[in-house]
């Protein structure tokens, strides 16, 4: 099982909604961060993944934006709102002692594991439906957990849009996750990296990210760069998308990558037909939309 991980912006919240209606078999079940003070988008995305069969995993305890450190005004509004399901999800940064107070009334949680283990942790570990840890931990500390995610940050981003290479590794974590016998699924930040952000800068240059399974590279997953040209102003960021487009356009036209055709691929045709701009966080939209797809595509196919 794909767990990805997003943080609860509108653009990421959106992704999701349109991952949910989609007409595929799910391997995927995304984790969420809130972010945001208003509520809506967050439960509006908690109900459309329900109606779709899919049970997402809230953190409670964000560690960054609007909601850091505010556990009581999430439990309350979600607790609070009817006919809607989720796994109830805590990050433990330094030690369990942190959070044991918020875990108390929960019967079903998930822990999200960021900082080193010790036998508390590891204790309080044994009652989690899931374990989220990144996946550079060693061989012998993996193995005193149960019900294992292995998780990590993959995307190499880069200061600038202008320094990204024509294509970047990922990760492989998908192909052997599953050759663990305590682990259960894995999870990434999809394009949009762990490092949190407001907003984005000025764009001097607009870049599309568009991964892909290389099955010459023993199903390692890349993404591919696509940059338009530096001119050195911030200005006219539609034309440099349909710049951008234009090259991913080129490549997808003459095959040159084995681009799996997935809803994000499709919207992205739709925009170059269109000579449309929908805005920068709709291009990043798109592209965890493909990302995702990928990744569950790989996983329906490969019967993992």
């Amino acid at each position: 099982m794909y767990y990805p991980i997003f943080r609860g912006k509108l653009n990421e919240l959106l992704a999701l909604r349109e991952l949910a209606i989609l007409d595929i078999q799910k391997k995927f079940r995304p984790v969420i961060e809130p972010v945001k003070a208003s509520f809506s988008p967050l439960i509006k995305t908690i109900e459309v993944l329900n109606a779709n069969g899919i049970e997402p995993l809230i953190i409670l305890n964000p560690s960054v934006g609007d909601l850091k450190d505010n556990f009581e005004s999430i439990e309350k509004i979600l607790s609070t709102t009817k006919n809607i399901k989720f796994i109830p999800t805590f990050i433990v940064e330094n030690s369990i002692e942190d959070i044991e107070v918020l875990i108390k009334n929960f019967t079903n949680y998930a822990l999200f594991l960021k900082g080193g283990l010790d036998q508390k942790i590891i204790d309080k570990s044994q009652s989690a439906l899931l374990n989220f840890i990144n996946s550079d931990i060693s061989p012998g500390r993996l193995q005193k957990l149960k019900n294992v995610v292995l998780y990590g940050d993959f995307f190499k981003r880069q200061k600038r849009n202008a320094d990204y290479p024509k294509e970047s590794i990922f990760s492989e974590l998908h192909t052997y996750y599953s050759e663990y016998s305590n682990v259960v699924g894995f999870g990434d930040f999809s394009i949009t990296g762990e490092e949190y952000s407001e907003s984005g800068g000025p764009a001097y240059v607009v870049t599309i990210h568009v991964s892909y399974i290389n099955n010459e590279k023993f199903d390692e997953l890349y993404i591919r760069h696509y940059s338009s040209e530096p001119d050195g102003t911030p200005s006219n960021p539609g034309k440099k998308f349909l710049e951008a487009l234009s090259h991913f356009m080129n490549a997808y036209n003459t095959n040159e990558v084995n681009f799996i055709e997935t809803e994000g691929i499709r919207q992205f045709i739709s925009l170059h037909k269109a000579r449309h701009f929908p805005g920068l966080g709709q291009v990043k939209k798109i592209s965890i939309l493909h990302h995702t797809e990928t990744i569950n595509y790989y996983l329906v196919n490969n019967e993992i």
